[in-house]
């Protein structure tokens, strides 16, 4: 018996799969294959320990004690993974580089019984594939991209759309911010650039060739920048303008920004970060209509000093749908859809015969 060594594109020929990352909670965290469970060989604390003996008593020693550490777990270990392999049958293993933790777990795994397959290079491999295959993947999507100004309703028009059945990529929920100075407020998740890409990645992979609806963000998302790859794609998209009245503006950057206790708090730090734009009186202005809860007010007076006036698009709209009325504008959207992906499957039939009557001619 043994363990099996797969690369990074392999994982894509099991169907009854499941990925078990092996790092610490800590660094599952902060990033991870997507779908992927924790089976920590060490804790956080245990992984701090070892570092610590490795970078003042060197590497053999760092080796003995975590052996010693693991070596408690193994029954455990054995346990969870044995569980894992009856309900999915292919269990793959990975750690950081595909090192010695995902081997020594692969190797006692076998010696007592549990075949399972290890990823090699491990999630930096992983990584490194996603990035270059990105660009294959994209190579076969056409995006209708929904630009329009701060409050039109955009997020929500995306999950609307997905909600009628309709390819939709979600950057902000990806990214776990809004992509403004506010972007965060009322949101206590972040998310890694590692692990942002991993997650756009499989949703590309999951969506497949056709036509995608995606919102228009800057390159930078909060803390996380979009891939060049799919900026590219971005630019290449069909740009369609949303509006709405500003009441309704309103009323949806309220319903989204204000559902989480101390968003005011949030907010008033986000108003701080832009006092140099808003010049002393407004800022006072907009201050203390939030701290007198005038939210109302506050929203409307930034969206007409703040956001309206340093509003840009980063594509030429070809058509306009007002979203004052969400469910008919959702419908209005599914038959732009259509037309654009009959156009799509117009071209790439013009182009398959034109590289067929190329290939006639040699």
């Amino acid at each position: 018996m043994g363990y099996i060594d797969i690369d990074a594109e392999e994982i894509y020929n099991f169907d009854k799969k499941v990925l078990v990352d092996i790092r610490s909670p800590q660094e599952f965290e902060e990033f991870h294959i997507p779908g992927a469970v924790n089976i920590p060989l060490f804790e956080n604390d245990e992984k701090k320990l070892i570092g610590h003996i490795y970078r003042t008593k060197g590497v053999e020693e760092a080796k003995r004690v975590g052996e010693s550490i693991a070596v408690e777990k193994l029954e455990e270990f054995y346990k969870q993974f044995k569980a894992l392999k009856e309900k999915y049958e292919n269990v793959i293993v990975y750690c950081w580089r595909g090192g010695m933790r995902s081997q020594g777990m692969c190797e006692a795994m076998s010696r007592m019984g549990l075949n399972l397959f290890r990823l090699r290079g491990g999630y930096r491999a992983y990584r490194q594939f996603i990035l270059k295959d990105m660009e294959r993947l994209l190579e076969g999507i056409r995006f209708i991209v929904l630009t329009g100004k701060t409050g039109v309703g955009k997020t929500k028009l995306l999950k609307a759309l997905r909600e009628e059945g309709l390819p939709v990529i979600d950057l902000e929920g990806l990214a776990k911010d809004r992509g403004s100075v506010f972007g965060s407020v009322g949101i206590r998740e972040q998310v890694s650039q590692k692990m942002f890409d991993a997650l756009l990645y499989e949703k590309l992979r999951k969506l497949g060739d056709g036509v995608i609806f995606i919102e228009d963000e800057s390159r930078r998302i909060g803390n996380v920048y979009i891939p060049e790859p799919f900026w590219k794609k971005k630019e290449e998209g069909v740009y369609v303008e949303i509006t709405a009245s500003i009441e309704r503006r309103v009323e949806n950057i309220l319903e989204d920004y204000t559902a989480m206790p101390g968003w005011e708090e949030e907010a008033l730090r986000a108003v701080e970060k832009i006092r140099k734009y808003l010049g002393p009186q407004k800022y006072g202005t907009v201050k203390e209509l939030i701290e007198n809860k005038n939210y109302r007010s506050a929203v409307r007076f930034l969206i007409e000093e703040y956001y309206d006036k340093r509003y840009r698009q980063f594509g030429t709209p070809v058509a306009e749908f007002n979203c004052d009325d969400l469910e008919r504008c959702v419908q209005e959207l599914k038959s732009f859809y259509q037309r654009v992906l009959n156009e799509a499957q117009v071209q790439d039939t013009a182009s398959e015969r034109g590289q067929k009557a190329e290939e006639v001619r040699l």
